[in-house]
């Protein structure tokens, strides 16, 4: 994982994104999926990875939005 990816992950009774080197949340949400897909849209947008992490802080899915090299 690299900086900037984006990562969503659980903490204090809430679901999280902050994007890796930060310090703080990026942005909050009660609920799992609307997480999600803010993390989706800023790793888009960014153009790196979402990292989705399980509520115990193991990683249950990667994918990168990173140009191809050609």
């Amino acid at each position: 994982m690299a900086d900037g990816d984006v990562h969503t992950y659980f903490e204090d009774s809430q679901w999280k994104n902050r994007i890796e080197g930060g310090v703080r949340a990026s942005n909050t949400s009660r609920h799992r999926v609307d997480a999600v897909v803010a993390g989706r849209q800023t790793a888009k947008k960014r153009h790196v990875a979402h990292v989705v992490h399980d509520r115990d802080g193991g990683i249950e899915s990667e994918r990168t939005f990173r140009p191809l090299d050609r």
